[in-house]
C-alpha cells in the first residue's frame, strides 16, 4: 500500500474583478468569493498584490478545508483571468498572477492566457500534463519561470 505524506492540492483559480473562483480539482468543489478589500481597478484585475494574495490564500484554504490544519498544504495552481481586459495579457499581469499565487502558497503556477472557462476535467488534465515537465506542457499554457 503506497501513501503520499505530502501531496499538493490541485487548484484551478479564476480571477474576477475583486473576487476569486477557486476549484479543488480533486474534490470537484468550487468556491466563488468576493473580497472585502478591493484589489482590482479598471485596467488591471490585480492592482493591490497584498489584498489579492490574502484573498486567494483564504479562499484556497476554504475550498480545501485546510484552514484548521496544523500543517498548511502546498498547492499547484492553474490560474486564469475570468475577465477580458482587451489586448491579451501583458508581462506585468502574468507576473501579478504568478507572484500572487506563489505568495498564497503555490509551489507550481501555470497560467492560462485566455478567459474561456475550462471544465474541471480540462483544467486537471492541463495541470497534470504541465506538472510532468516541458515536453508535456500544453502549448496554450504559460509555465513556470526557470530560476
Amino acid at each position: 500500500m503506497s501513501f503520499i505524506l505530502f501531496s499538493r492540492e490541485k487548484l484551478y483559480v479564476r480571477v474576477h474583478a475583486n473576487a476569486m473562483e477557486v476549484t479543488d480539482l480533486l474534490k470537484n468543489r468550487t468556491i466563488y468569493r468576493e473580497s472585502n478589500r478591493k484589489f482590482s481597478i479598471d485596467r488591471m484585475l490585480i492592482a493591490d498584490f497584498h489584498a489579492a494574495e490574502e484573498h486567494l490564500k483564504t479562499v484556497a484554504e476554504e475550498v480545501t478545508d485546510s484552514g484548521s490544519r496544523w500543517l498548511k498544504p502546498a498547492y499547484d495552481f492553474l490560474v486564469q483571468y475570468a475577465v477580458d481586459l482587451g489586448d491579451g495579457m501583458c508581462e506585468v499581469e502574468k507576473r501579478a498572477l504568478r507572484d500572487s499565487a506563489e505568495h498564497a502558497g503555490a509551489q507550481n503556477v501555470f497560467i492560462v492566457p485566455y478567459t474561456d472557462k475550462l471544465s474541471n476535467e480540462q483544467a486537471l488534465q492541463k495541470l497534470l500534463l504541465a506538472l510532468k515537465g516541458e515536453k508535456f506542457m500544453p502549448p496554450d499554457l504559460i509555465g513556470p519561470v526557470i530560476k
